[in-house]
């Protein structure tokens, strides 16, 4: 009895403790949304709906649209300039393979700050890409791409090497053997990458506030410039809260497709 006791008590702690992180986690989001449908009077807090979220811009939706452009961009980008060195990496062996992993990695670790320091000035100064759309994709491919990379590279490992070793008995060239067995057969790592990317990219604001300048209306940087000059008033209550409800609807696609399995790293 005291043994059952002990592990009933062991249960109830664990699910307090859960319970209690998942709250710190969501509380932001839970504010947040409760300014979105109230406002504070001189007599308390009144609710008033959906009241805020009619009173929305056209500019807000305009970014909005950008940003979601923007995101499969740079999601597209990634893709192409991820698949070969995950594709090489996975396949074969050679001096330095693990260095050369380390520094494909490097951007998802090297700070918003020092990227778009860099990327503005070099931008400004030598390629003329400041405030264009192809600057905007390729600076956020180029610190976002380890996350495509990664769930590449963990599938393409699991893939069983007989599959494509049945393609070249058949006479499939090497391009072929990629296009028409690979790519499909890991197509939940493309799927995982790609959400992973597009999402990263919707919610950054940091980095496009360097790179994108007066040119390019992202909905991430017109909601800091929001919060910052007019405060956490309904209406930006209200913007933040679709942004968010966005990132946590892809984000339960891609648990609920795919799980965690191409979140589980890799190795040597």
């Amino acid at each position: 009895m005291a043994l059952r006791n002990k592990i009933d008590m062991a249960l109830l702690a664990k699910i307090i403790y859960l319970i209690l992180i998942i709250f710190i986690i969501i509380s932001p989001f839970i504010f947040i949304f409760y300014r979105a449908v109230t406002y504070r009077r001189p007599t308390g807090t009144e609710f008033v709906g959906l009241k805020f979220f009619y009173q929305i811009t056209e500019d807000y939706w305009k970014a909005l649209g950008n940003s979601i452009i923007v995101g499969l961009l740079v999601s597209l980008f990634d893709f192409a300039i991820a698949f070969p060195p995950a594709y090489i990496l996975s396949k074969y062996e050679f001096k330095y393979k693990k260095l050369f992993a380390v520094i494909l990695v490097a951007p998802m670790f090297t700070p918003d700050v020092v990227a778009g320091v860099g990327l503005s000035s070099v931008y400004f100064r030598y390629y003329r890409l400041y405030g264009t759309l192809l600057g905007t994709v390729l600076g956020l491919a180029s610190t976002s791409y380890p996350m495509m990379f990664l769930p590449l590279l963990v599938s393409i490992k699991n893939l069983d090497p007989t599959y494509e070793e049945a393609a070249k008995t058949l006479g499939a060239s090497p391009p072929q053997t990629i296009l028409r067995v690979v790519l499909p057969l890991i197509g939940p790592g493309i799927f995982s990458g790609f959400l992973l990317t597009f999402v990263w990219s919707i919610n950054n604001y940091l980095l496009p506030l360097f790179i994108t300048g007066p040119g390019i209306d992202l909905l991430a940087v017109k909601l800091y410039s929001d919060i910052r000059w007019w405060g956490l008033l309904g209406r930006v209550a209200a913007e933040a809260s679709i942004l968010q409800l966005v990132t946590f609807g892809v984000m339960l696609l891609y648990l609920k497709t795919l799980g965690t399995k191409y979140l589980s790293g890799f190795s040597f």
